[in-house]
């Protein structure tokens, strides 16, 4: 996706290009079809008016590139580059949350890049910043889901496959955005529940622009489940599934893990669906449990074999721009080169608090590696990105994995009471056992703080942290400032400024 910039006397019109790329016999050559995605994207003071009078770019009609299957796949395919973006997947959503709550720190502003500065104490407007991306990459999905149906070269299976990719990356997307941008519902601050827009119409022409108000977080939830079950029963008229080990594309294990992790978030009443989905995406077979001998070594594997999701940078090219200075390895890690050199810059290493976790016998500690700095100051690094593609920075990115399942499963048990200890206690065993640590029974909320601490440490450095205590309405612990109050505005990311400039319907998020 190319981003390109429209002009018409003094108004400016942000429009993403999507190029398909043809074969010869098909098209006979190169098209560029533009795609002008929302109101929302607006640059500049523009009446609608004057937005209506700006012609589109476009030398192929929608109905015709995406009315063949290679266009449309051509179309999802961009759909997953969305998730690719530097300040989503590509680094930030993962490295500058973790940095946000407690697992990381800075290293001593002496030897420093400045890499994640203003996160690691939550100054104002550091924060999660994927509002723009994600609406550009749902309304990318919005045009496979609409555009799927009238493909009249693919068969239904290969219709509904690419459909229910679509939905699963919708509800992905969606459901960052929610839990960024909003409270967690039964944890609003002052009664403050407005999550983001939902918008399920594809824009695909500039009279298609609106302007519309934010949902509240729990009707964001609610279209994530609805995308995340219509989803599953799509993957079901197919047939198939991606195979264990290929955690590339949307499969319908992976939505029901997704699924889970929502039903998580949401509590309450959906705390025996929570229980449902994980388990049905544990039996999927498309992630496996690694035993202890492996998990370590599971790391140096460009695809995971617990991930039900990843992020995939098939070339290096993908990765994000030179990846030694700027990738999530180059954040989290510093090499020196057999000349005296240096890759990445190592500026976010773990938190002390965070070691102090770690029981003796923990395998995980396998993750971390004590690293001198120039200065000498000794640091933890995390190996979980550790350049697995075969270039420093270049490492694919688990988005969601089958030891959550048994955590998402124990903590779901764990709030609905004694009668379900038992359940809890087990999957808790589960992740412990595999650690190489012994089996605990406690109960109560003993029970519930056991199971955090342990999902702390299991999905440690993989950018769940900050959202795992927002979304209980916890404060957020810092090893070099205060705490930052669980009423503190800054909990919440800001709307983008043009946005709010141009969609008077928004209202911003408290603070801002």
């Amino acid at each position: 996706m190319a981003l390109a910039w429209l002009h018409k006397g003094n108004h400016t019109l942000r429009v993403f290009k999507l190029d398909f790329k043809f074969y010869q016999k098909t098209i006979m050559r190169k098209k560029l079809f533009s795609i002008v995605i929302s109101g929302l994207m607006l640059a500049g003071s523009v009446s609608c008016n004057k937005i209506l009078e700006v012609e589109p770019v476009t030398s192929l009609p929608p109905n015709v590139a995406l009315g063949t299957k290679l266009g449309l796949q051509a179309q999802l395919n961009g759909v997953y580059a969305g998730l690719k973006n530097g300040n989503y997947y590509g680094r930030d959503f993962v490295a500058a949350t973790e940095l946000m709550a407690d697992n990381m720190k800075r290293v001593d502003p002496a030897t420093q890049s400045g890499r994640g500065s203003g996160y690691d104490v939550n100054s104002p407007n550091y924060h999660v910043n994927i509002w723009a991306n994600g609406f550009k990459t749902i309304n990318d999905a919005n045009i496979v889901i609409s555009y799927v149906d009238g493909v009249a070269d693919a068969t239904e299976a290969e219709k509904a496959s690419m459909k229910a990719q679509a939905l699963f990356l919708r509800a992905v997307v969606y459901f960052d955005l929610a839990k960024s941008y909003g409270y967690n519902p039964g944890h609003q601050v002052a009664n403050f529940a407005l999550g983001v827009p939902v918008l399920t119409t594809p824009v695909d022409d500039v009279t298609k622009i609106t302007y519309p108000e934010r949902n509240t977080v729990q009707e964001c939830f609610e279209q994530v489940e609805r995308d995340l079950l219509e989803s599953i029963t799509q993957f079901g008229i197919t047939g198939v599934n991606a195979s264990a080990g290929e955690p590339y594309r949307g499969t319908r294990g992976a939505a029901q893990a997704l699924l889970s992790r929502l039903y998580l978030y949401w509590g309450s009443a959906k705390l025996p669906d929570a229980v449902t989905q994980a388990t049905a995406a544990i039996a999927s077979g498309i992630a496996v449990f690694q035993p202890t001998a492996s998990y370590v070594s599971m790391w140096t594997l460009a695809a995971k074999p617990e991930s039900f999701f990843e992020v995939r940078f098939a070339t290096f090219a993908e990765a994000i721009s030179t990846p030694d200075n700027n990738s999530i390895q180059a954040w989290y890690q510093q090499q020196r080169t057999a000349t005296g050199g240096n890759l990445g810059w190592g500026d976010v290493v773990i938190a002390d608090n965070f070691m102090t976790q770690l029981e003796a016998g923990d395998i995980r500690a396998g993750v971390i590696i004590p690293y001198t700095r120039a200065n000498g100051q000794l640091v933890n690094q995390t190996n979980k990105f550790q350049g697995t593609n075969g270039s420093f920075g270049w490492s694919d990115v688990p988005v969601i994995r089958i030891s959550e399942m048994y955590l998402n499963r124990a903590e779901a048990y764990a709030y609905q009471g004694a009668a379900f200890e038992a359940q809890a206690q087990a999957d808790l065993n589960m992740i412990r056992n595999r650690a190489g640590l012994p089996s605990i029974t406690p109960t109560g909320q003993a029970l519930i703080d056991a199971i955090l601490k342990e999902r702390r440490i299991e999905l440690a450095f993989e950018g769940q942290r900050f959202f795992d205590l927002t979304r209980l309405g916890k404060d957020i612990p810092k090893e070099t400032v205060s705490p930052i109050l669980f009423t503190d505005y800054r909990i919440l990311p800001p709307l983008p400024v043009a946005d709010l400039q141009v969609n008077k319907n928004l209202i911003p998020n408290p603070g801002y």
